[in-house]
């Protein structure tokens, strides 16, 4: 599948900040109530699913942006 340079450009910074924001649900929801000793194990399972599902969408987009096929 031949995409042009400029979309795949877009795919890969789109992926790349789709894992900041993995990062950022991993501090705030994760470690911080760690860290204020008020953690709950559900939650925490809940956001470690949804930053699972972040990281893998965005791998999926940086490596569709990063693939060479041309």
């Amino acid at each position: 599948m031949r995409i042009k340079k400029g979309i795949k450009k877009a795919f890969e910074e789109f992926g790349k900040h789709l894992l900041n924001v993995g990062v950022a649900v991993i501090v705030f929801a994760i470690l911080q109530p760690i860290i204020k000793g008020k953690f709950d194990k559900e939650t925490s399972i809940v956001f470690g699913l949804i930053y699972v599902t972040i990281a893998v969408i965005s791998s999926v987009l940086i490596v569709i942006g990063g693939s060479e096929d041309e």
